[in-house]
């Protein structure tokens, strides 16, 4: 997405993690066996290049084999840069897992902000933003279960410590789902639905009760999702006045700007 920063908060929960398997586990100590006992001088050093030629192959080379294979896989899509392909593939996949869980996700953030602006993500998208209104949220921890037999190696859940949870963030075709959650709240006396907060005088997203309880379709790379209503009056208090002015060249699927 977009330079929009967002303040680091590390108090996840960890709701689920891949382990790995027995048998990588035995080839991995194998490996690293056999090459203490040839080289025990330089043991330590070759250790460190499979540690680098591991994290190079799935960081660089597996994305760039993923991003091709998507491309035959949507040959509608064969124009879009690799992160957005391989972002909207994940997407599209996880709604797909949880059709049958009836859970409303809309788009907010920079997925929003690049939807209503160019109906493509914003940036160089590394991750997708969705919201959900909290008394769904049984729901989605029940699917995370379906969630993990369809390739999820990780779900991990904000705050770690309360009851009240905020984020659940999932990991899918390696690329990270945000879903915040929303609350009915009072604020100056008026009902809102509000997301996470990062400490008592920072609130990322609000939206008014209407925005939320009547979502409206938007369109992002020809595909339709929900938004919630009004999504330029939200746009503006969300990213300033001059939203709609990328701060630099961005992929347009259709050119609104």
């Amino acid at each position: 997405m977009e330079n929009h920063s967002k303040p680091e908060n590390k108090e996840y929960k960890m709701l689920h993690i891949e382990e790995k398997s027995w048998l990588r586990n035995i080839a991995q100590k194998l490996t690293l066996k056999v090459l203490s006992k040839l080289s025990p001088n330089k043991f330590l050093s070759y250790k460190n290049k499979i540690i680098a030629i591991r994290v190079k192959i799935i960081k660089e080379f597996l994305p760039i084999l993923k991003s091709i294979f998507l491309k035959f896989k949507y040959p509608v899509y064969f124009r879009l840069p690799s992160q957005h392909i391989r972002t909207i593939h994940a997407l599209l996949k996880f709604l797909k897992i949880l059709e049958k869980k009836k859970i409303d996700f809309f788009l907010i953030d920079g997925c929003l902000l690049g939807a209503i602006r160019q109906e493509s993500f914003a940036g160089r998208p590394q991750d997708v933003d969705l919201g959900m209104k909290q008394d769904q949220l049984p729901k989605l921890l029940d699917s995370i279960p379906l969630l993990v037999s369809h390739g999820s190696p990780y779900v991990k859940a904000r705050p770690a410590a309360g009851d009240k949870m905020q984020k659940l963030q999932i990991i899918l075709e390696g690329v990270l789902i945000d879903v915040e959650l929303f609350r009915k709240e009072k604020i100056e006396g008026v009902e809102m639905w509000v997301g996470q907060t990062y400490d008592k005088s920072v609130v990322t997203n609000r939206f008014s009760i209407e925005d939320l309880e009547n979502l409206t379709p938007v369109k992002v790379y020809g595909k339709t999702f929900m938004s919630p209503s009004n999504p330029e009056k939200h746009l503006e208090k969300r990213f300033g006045k001059n939203w709609r002015a990328p701060d630099r060249e961005q992929f347009l699927w259709n050119k609104r700007i």
